[in-house]
């Protein structure tokens, strides 16, 4: 058992044997006779010094301490913790060092070479590398020459080397250590040893898991009220990454339980400590409803800001002329718009915050260059000042397709808000957007925290125009924003149904509504005459592989002429099972690329030199971002670095930074979202089971330009058609919108 954080605990364990771990902060007294001791002890539960008393053996400050014994309260020197023995937590430095030698610091020196040293010296590999490094000549395959090269690693940079040997004793990787050397710096190893949970929010790469594993080695115990906490605030992240902003208490606690595999009224004190510290807010009626505070922050912040915007006055809507903005618009467009286009126009430029939704065809972007021509005719007007108009999406192909089609530059969200890696936004309340006008697309990708930052960066005064198809998948990020809002009934909407002439001869256009509609698609059978809407039946997962090969690799580039890697897009709505985008990966590059120069392996994920590949995490830096594609053009080992053309540019990966791409002969419907191919292949089969939705479905035959062919299990197409699905995702925007003014 373990001293908890929270109060009124402590009675009912006074005479249990209980375990506190932390590191020696002062020495306050030590009789070095009997070796009674007194230690003030930072520990990763409570807030403040802790004291520990007992007959002890030596210890310093800095060191890591696990004492075990039971709480005292001293009428003199108040509460303390009287251990009956205490040991220092040593990290494995043998295994340390071994790892350290193999992370790359020393060219010349691989996992082999740095395992024979290990064994070769034992105990006394540290001494040797200290004091006598010409002994490493021992090991065979070490000449002077790298004796000399690791003597020199070794004693360079003495406190980066102590960092690394430590968490690589801990069982960390060479990857992992330097993340969290990164984060915290010459701290790092008292941070971690304080509260080794905090990884999981602190550093990349760190889930809970991995920082339990941590916190095990460290000898925190398996009911300590950190490790609780810990759990509860997986189990958030968990539903936020499922696309919750809000969970039940109920819910979250018997998922917090499971996590642990232990019983809920175990968990139950510890929920009201990671409220008290503010890592989880309780809202909604008499506090059932349990969000992340970042969470709970932005939805607040989204309803708030919304209220604000929609209650200003415009900066420019007054000087328009409605009669004169429509003549302009059917002018620049040219064409006359249609009655229903001409309602939407103008409620759209009389309304402060407008949502335009539609599926393809029903002309959302025709209203929005509409609404951008009405808008320029203000700029012809004698004496009259522009308009600031800023165009932005989340992605970069959705930014460059809306530039494409509107002729005005379009910026991804996080370029437009100046992203600042790190730490959040450059654009903000206190440094807010330079616009009247603020039109973004492809809204149903926005998540919550990403419309938080926006709204937060728009000045109160500006006009907001949000586009996107509501039908399609909400979101990656938590939240469901566009459906939010429209739900909600305190935004004007403009819902868009109408086919026009020339997309009703698409067959894409014409099945997608129909599957929206709960229909079954219409294939084109004919071998003469190419279309743009196919099917392939394929019952079973081989049969279903091999057409997809086949249709990619051959059927395709002959008789569509376009290119299989930079036209074809393959589709799955899973990543694993045997019709999942890795085994998909597999076969495809089994194919399209069967020899490659050089490839190097990340965990299960295999690059080689010319696969197609995608940047699955946004880099604001170097400006590529997730759902960007691009080839792999050199790997070298020895350098340990992969190069990659990504949207036009060769960029530069060290093997530590590979988590950010993917191979992308295939790829999940969900990283598809915001991205159009001219052709989609799209495999389905019964093992898709529950992923199986219409909305998957409708979203993935959106993604193609000029071509769709549907491969697999004519079965698994009917359960998809007419699968609707639950609204899953539990969200308390709309509660707390409807609390603030009306827009």
């Amino acid at each position: 058992m373990v001293t908890e954080l929270v109060e009124g605990q402590e009675s009912a364990r006074e005479q249990q044997g209980t375990f506190l771990t932390g590191t020696v902060e002062k020495v306050a007294f030590r009789n070095a006779e009997t070796g009674y001791t007194v230690l003030r002890l930072r520990t990763a539960i409570m807030p403040d010094l802790q004291t520990l008393v007992g007959r002890l053996q030596p210890l310093r400050p800095g060191d890591l301490v696990r004492a075990t014994g039971t709480w005292k309260d001293d009428k003199a020197w108040g509460r303390q913790f009287e251990a009956s023995e205490a040991d220092i937590v040593a990290s494995d430095v043998n295994a340390g060092i071994e790892a350290y030698l193999a992370s790359g610091v020393v060219p010349g020196i691989g996992e082999e070479l740095a395992k024979r040293v290990a064994l070769h010296f034992g105990e006394k590999l540290a001494d040797v590398l200290a004091t006598r490094p010409e002994r490493l000549q021992e090991v065979q395959g070490i000449g002077a020459t790298l004796a000399t090269r690791i003597a020199d690693a070794w004693q360079r940079e003495d406190k980066q080397r102590n960092l690394m040997v430590f968490f690589h004793g801990n069982g960390l990787g060479p990857a992992k250590a330097r993340a969290i050397i990164e984060a915290y710096g010459e701290e790092a190893i008292a941070k971690v040893s304080d509260d080794p949970y905090a990884l999981a929010r602190d550093v990349r790469g760190f889930g809970f898991s991995s920082a339990d594993d941590v916190a095990r080695r460290l000898g925190i115990a398996p009911d300590a009220s950190v490790r609780l906490v810990a759990a509860l605030e997986e189990a958030m992240r968990q539903a936020a990454d499922a696309g919750h902003t809000a969970v039940p208490k109920a819910i979250l606690l018997a998922d917090a339980a499971q996590l642990l595999a232990l019983p809920r009224d175990a968990i139950e004190p510890a929920f009201e400590s990671a409220i008290r510290l503010g890592l989880l807010r309780a809202e909604g009626e008499n506090g059932q409803q349990i969000q992340l505070a970042a969470l709970a922050d932005a939805e607040d912040t989204i309803a708030r800001r919304l209220g604000a915007i929609g209650s200003s006055p415009s900066a420019w809507a007054a000087r328009l002329d409605p009669t004169g903005a429509l003549a302009a618009a059917d002018r620049s467009l040219g064409v006359e718009l249609a009655p229903t286009q001409r309602e939407a126009v103008k409620v759209a430029l009389s309304a402060k915050i407008t949502i335009i939704t539609g599926g393809p065809g029903t002309g959302k972007t025709t209203l929005v260059r509409a609404i951008l021509a009405a808008i320029d005719s203000l700029a012809a007007r004698a004496g009259e000042s522009t308009v600031r108009v800023a165009l932005a999406a989340p992605t970069g192909r959705a930014a460059k397709r809306l530039t494409e089609s509107t002729g005005v530059e379009a910026k991804t969200l996080h370029r437009l808000l100046e992203a600042d890696p790190g730490r959040g936004f450059r654009r903000h309340a206190g440094r807010p957007l330079e616009v009247d006008l603020l039109v973004c697309d492809e809204m149903s990708m926005v998540d919550t925290n990403l419309m938080a930052a926006l709204l937060d960066a728009l000045p109160d005064d500006a006009a907001l125009l949000l586009v996107g198809d509501a039908d399609q998948l909400p979101s990656v990020g938590p939240g469901q924003v566009l459906d939010d809002l429209i739900r909600s009934g305190r935004v004007p909407t403009i819902r868009l149904t109408e086919i026009f002439r020339q997309a009703s001869q698409s067959a894409i256009v014409t099945n997608a509504h129909a599957i929206n509609e709960g229909r079954l698609p219409r294939f084109l059978h004919r071998d003469d005459e190419l279309g743009d809407f196919y099917g392939i039946r394929a019952d079973t997962p081989e049969a279903v592989r091999e057409r997809l090969v086949e249709l990619v690799a051959k059927r395709i580039p002959q008789r569509f002429g376009l290119d299989p890697w930079t036209d074809v897009q393959v589709l799955s709505p899973m990543n694993r099972g045997p019709l999942g985008t890795q085994a998909l990966n597999a076969v495809l590059r089994q194919c399209l690329n069967p020899e490659p120069i050089a490839t190097v392996e990340r965990g299960d994920i295999v690059f080689a030199v010319g696969d197609k590949v995608m940047q699955i995490e946004n880099d604001y830096d170097r400006e590529v971002y997730n759902g960007d594609l691009g080839r792999v053009t050199a790997i070298d080992r020895q350098a340990r670095t992969l190069r990659a053309i990504i949207d036009s540019r060769e960029l530069l990966y060290t093997f530590s930074d590979l988590s950010a791409l993917a191979p992308a002969y295939a790829v999940t419907i969900h990283k598809a979202q915001g991205s159009e191919y001219p052709a989609v292949v799209l495999a389905l089969g019964r093992q898709h089971g529950r992923m199986l939705r219409r909305r998957l479905l409708y979203t993935a035959i959106t993604r193609a330009r000029r071509l769709v062919v549907i491969v697999g299990d004519y079965q698994a197409l009917e359960r998809a058609v007419h699968d609707v699905g639950e609204n899953g995702r539990r969200t308390l925007l709309i509660d707390k919108f409807k609390q603030k003014d009306p827009v």
